[in-house]
């Protein structure tokens, strides 16, 4: 039953991690849609925008984690 496996802290961790990485690509997924508009797409603007795709990932994932712990 999935409700015992995740009262385990390991798995608990695997599902924060996978979760955490769907995030990333959705939160890079969005930044590369913005610059598909040519918003950002200078290479000083573009490696500044992935400083913010990792901290806003980190941060989403920091919540999820909470929500699920």
């Amino acid at each position: 039953e999935a409700e015992a496996v995740l009262a385990m802290p390991l798995p608990k961790l695997a599902l924060i991690g996978v979760i955490g990485l769907l995030i990333y690509h959705l939160v890079a997924g969005i930044k590369h849609m913005i610059m598909d508009f040519h918003i950002g797409d200078t290479f000083e603007a573009a490696s500044s925008a992935a400083y913010v795709v990792f901290a806003v990932s980190l941060v989403l994932t920091a919540l999820v984690g909470v929500w699920l712990w």
